[in-house]
């Protein structure tokens, strides 16, 4: 077997049903020094049988085994066992495009990057929708060092597996998946990594079949409920808050943080029936207070839209009048978006999408 260039992480968790087309994109690469890290995660069904017979026809592809713990316990597992000069991942029920292993390493040679960022495809494609195809589609840009637009105008997030790291990158900033956050780690990875990054890169070519979210699973759960997915946000963000706090990046880049929480969970929530929107600005702002990070309404460089949701947070109630809440929503879609944007979300609120 030649020396790897590339550690794909395969974690693997109740999919029989899906595994082997998962892995026979492996097999298809046209780049063949790979190698395939298989993490069983105490999978009760036969997913392991199928991901052993892999390993025992091609010595590319190593099982590793270990109790169940989690999507975020299984990459980390697959991390630590990783020997290539890069990391990539793959879900068991995705797969890789035949060019996606040659093209990743390619793009770290010719950049030298600690980050690539590549497209992907949404699976099967009639369920694909608008949100999902921007998300999935990145330009071809280059940073060095961090930049507020890496977070918050490219197309980084919030799927971990389309996002390659150096594994020194990642060994030096010691980086790894949070392993109590349960919905949502891909977020925290995102922002754990792109701060810390030298030379970060997004490449546009779709190198991933996204399997868009199966009826039954986590994602597909909060879907039904969107208190339910703002809550779960609030705690995703704290997670987020608490690795920042390990390098200085919350005193460093404060403004970036209070916009996030506008962005990720109190915007939403201003389009909630009055309790449920009281119910997340609350567990916002009672956050906040737990994480130390109350001095984030007070900078004087936020815009107005931001600092009146945080401080509606702190207050833990929301506006109430539907006027106020119509206004916050459009203020922060011009900042978002600029005028043209705001308008389009001004009418996308209107119809409920």
């Amino acid at each position: 077997m030649p020396t790897p260039r590339v550690s794909v992480i395969v974690p693997i968790y109740k999919v029989e049903d899906c595994l082997a087309w998962c892995l026979d994109s492996l097999v298809a690469q046209d780049m063949p020094d790979f190698e395939a890290i298989l993490v069983n995660d105490g999978s009760p069904d036969g997913s392991r049988a199928i991901a052993e017979r892999y390993a025992l026809r091609d010595d590319r592809f190593k099982l590793v085994d270990k109790e169940n713990g989690g999507l975020s316990s299984a990459r980390n597992a697959g991390i630590r066992a990783a020997s290539a000069p890069v990391v990539a991942f793959l879900d068991s029920d995705d797969r890789f495009t035949p060019d996606a292993c040659r093209v990743i390493c390619e793009t770290f040679d010719q950049t030298g990057a600690d980050i690539v960022t590549f497209g992907a495809n949404a699976y099967p494609p009639e369920a694909s929708y608008p949100w999902l195809e921007h998300v999935l589609s990145p330009r071809d840009a280059q940073y060095e060092g961090y930049s507020p637009d890496i977070l918050f105008k490219e197309a980084s997030r919030p799927f971990a597996w389309r996002t390659a790291c150096s594994r020194s990158f990642l060994q030096e900033s010691a980086i790894c998946f949070e392993e109590s956050v349960k919905y949502g780690e891909d977020q925290v990875f995102d922002f754990a990594i792109y701060p810390r990054a030298k030379k970060t890169v997004f490449i546009s070519n779709k190198l991933y079949d996204y399997r868009v979210a199966r009826s039954g699973s986590l994602m597909d759960t909060m879907r039904q409920s969107d208190e339910a997915r703002l809550l779960e946000h609030v705690k995703i963000y704290a997670a987020i808050v608490r690795d920042w706090r390990r390098d200085g990046l919350v005193e460093k880049y404060p403004n970036d943080l209070a916009f996030f929480l506008c962005e990720f969970a109190l915007y939403d929530a201003l389009r909630l029936l009055k309790g449920n929107a009281i119910s997340v600005f609350a567990a916002a702002g009672k956050m906040l207070k737990e994480e130390g990070c109350v001095f984030l309404a007070s900078s004087d460089r936020l815009e107005p839209s931001v600092r009146s949701m945080l401080e509606c947070a702190l207050e833990e109630t929301a506006p109430k009048a539907a006027a106020t809440r119509a206004k916050l929503m459009a203020d922060f879609d011009a900042l978002r978006y600029g005028r043209r944007g705001a308008l389009r979300r001004v009418v996308a609120n209107m119809l409920g999408r």
